[in-house]
């Protein structure tokens, strides 16, 4: 199964098992992986949703990763990192991640190196991942 939907603001490719999932709802950009899918389409949903114009620079993000099971394709996370300036301009924009593995900490720590203009934090369940990225930010 392989759907670009800019339309509707998503990117999905994979099957119901391995997956990657990008889409923006109320202004939440979300990127679920699940299973063991090819991560380098991570980058490919990237940069459609970015050059569509429904991915923005300093969107806050979601990153569900609890049903991951794959390898990290960190060429490909490299790759995003260059498709444009992310993050926040006035004050870092936030990413969550949601990972019932405490050893993707360290993952984190790598990836905000690449992406140094967000604020990076890890969550066990959605909804407080949720409330972290919906909370006013200070000036």
């Amino acid at each position: 199964m392989s759907d670009v939907v800019a339309e509707t603001q998503r990117f999905r490719q994979g099957d119901r098992i391995d997956f990657v999932d990008i889409r923006v709802r109320d202004g939440l950009l979300i990127i679920e992986i699940a299973g063991a899918p090819d991560t380098a389409k991570v980058l490919d949903g990237m940069r459609a949703g970015y050059e569509a114009g429904w991915i923005l620079t300093d969107m806050p993000t979601l990153v569900d990763v609890s049903g991951f099971q794959g390898k990290i394709d960190w060429a490909a996370i490299k790759r995003v990192s260059e498709l444009a300036a992310w993050g926040g301009k006035a004050q870092p924009s936030r990413v969550a991640y949601i990972s019932p593995d405490y050893f993707f900490s360290f993952v984190i720590k790598a990836v905000s190196i690449l992406f140094p203009r967000a604020l990076h934090r890890m969550f066990s369940d959605r909804r407080a991942a949720l409330v972290w990225l919906q909370a006013p930010q200070p000036h």
